[in-house]
């Protein structure tokens, strides 16, 4: 048995996945750790972690987006040495930082140039915070995630041969016997965009690459504040309501008003498929939904097991349509769609997303599943709507499969 805790993030990402949990199997992963950190994730991981005395098997960071992150920071440092754990031993963790991509030739560096650099990104990270009205203001005083998992002597991208987190690298990553993470995204020519618009950025400030440590600082402040305007500081401005009907449903997922994600920081998500026992499971982060494409295109090259079953799917960037394509779900389908956010950062999940999901013929009914109440989609929650389109609402903590 499979049992995923969706913990509320705010707008953010955080899931406990357990396998076969109270056994001696026992396998524990943790994806991301957005918002809500004190108040909502601690609590639940103490309660299921570590008064059980438990561990944390992988500990997967798909990107550096703060709605993914930002309670990675505090949680890393409340648990303090790896070898000395105050919450639950973390056996290893996954995360892409500038010393791990290694597609760039690396030169010798002035400290002093890169010292101006990091204070210089650490402020505007400080201020992209402290207008976040959704995050959780402690993460303020936290210090970065890479310099965390350096100092306290964590295993860091071990499964990788310490390279990059991608298919790439290594396609598929064997946890216990039967059970497996098959790896789709990023791949190398994502995480090279992302460097090089770091190193770009970098050659603006007259610094050129190296193998020092503080260019790692600058990497992360970098992609956690690359595409911040001004609207991002005061808050994002919500889009406007739509009506939701069988016609707007029909209407909303056509590929029409289709647009692709195109930032970069999304694009370098790690996304994969967990393998257990016959079930799959999608874990999408905030990965392109082209990407995703192309890869299972790739992993299941035969047209006849189209659509792809899965156990359950992660949407993708909190359901946002932008990287929800309606062709991707002409090729995946499954009865347990799962959504993360609480709504309050540009209105995800977009009505699109949704009305492209259940606007299929189907043999069994979807579920669709929150983490939070959701005033802009509740119109969905029509039991007519339901009935025409087979699927079903429900708001959760945890889902079984």
């Amino acid at each position: 048995m499979i049992k995923i805790h969706m913990f509320q993030a705010g707008s953010g990402d955080c899931f406990l996945v357990q396998i076969e949990p109270d056994t001696d199997n026992e396998i524990n992963l943790l994806i991301d750790c957005g918002y809500n950190y004190r108040q909502g994730i601690k609590p639940k991981l103490e309660d299921l972690i570590s008064k059980k005395r438990k561990k944390i098997d992988r500990f997967i960071i798909t990107h550096y987006d703060a709605d993914h992150i930002q309670g990675a920071l505090m949680l890393i440092n409340d648990n303090g040495k790896a070898d000395d754990p105050k919450l639950f031993p973390i056996e290893q963790v996954w995360l892409n930082t500038f010393k791990h991509l290694q597609f760039s030739k690396r030169e010798n560096v002035s400290n002093e140039n890169t010292i101006e650099i990091v204070e210089e990104l650490k402020e505007l990270d400080r201020k992209v915070n402290e207008f976040d009205l959704v995050g959780d203001k402690s993460a303020r005083q936290a210090v970065l995630l890479g310099k965390q998992l350096y100092e306290n002597g964590y295993s860091w991208n071990i499964d990788f041969d310490n390279l990059a987190v991608s298919p790439e690298s290594r396609e598929n990553i064997e946890l216990y016997d039967g059970l497996y993470l098959q790896l789709l995204t990023p791949s190398y020519s994502r995480l090279e965009e992302l460097e090089n618009d770091f190193i770009e950025y970098l050659k603006d400030k007259g610094i050129h690459t190296a193998d020092d440590e503080l260019l790692d600082d600058a990497f992360e402040l970098y992609c956690k504040t690359i595409n911040k305007d001004n609207e991002t500081f005061l808050g994002n401005k919500a889009k406007a309501s739509k009506a939701i009907n069988n016609y707007s449903i029909k209407y909303f997922s056509k590929e029409i008003e289709y647009s692709p994600d195109t930032s970069i920081e999304n694009g370098s998500s790690i996304s994969f498929i967990l393998h257990y026992k016959g079930k799959k499971i999608l874990f999408t982060g905030d990965a392109f939904a082209e990407d995703i494409e192309s890869a299972l295109l790739q992993a299941f090259p035969q047209k006849e097991d189209y659509p792809i079953k899965f156990d359950a799917i992660k949407m993708s960037h909190h359901g946002s349509f932008n990287n929800c394509k309606p062709s991707l779900f002409k090729i995946i389908d499954s009865n347990k769609y799962l959504f993360s956010t609480n709504g309050k950062t540009h209105n995800h999940p977009d009505v699109e997303t949704i009305s492209t999901v259940i606007n299929r013929q189907t043999m069994e009914r979807r579920g669709l599943y929150f983490n939070h109440s959701l005033k802009h989609i509740s119109e969905f929650k029509n039991p007519k709507l339901q009935k025409e389109f087979n699927y079903f609402y429900k708001q959760i903590e945890s889902v079984e499969i």
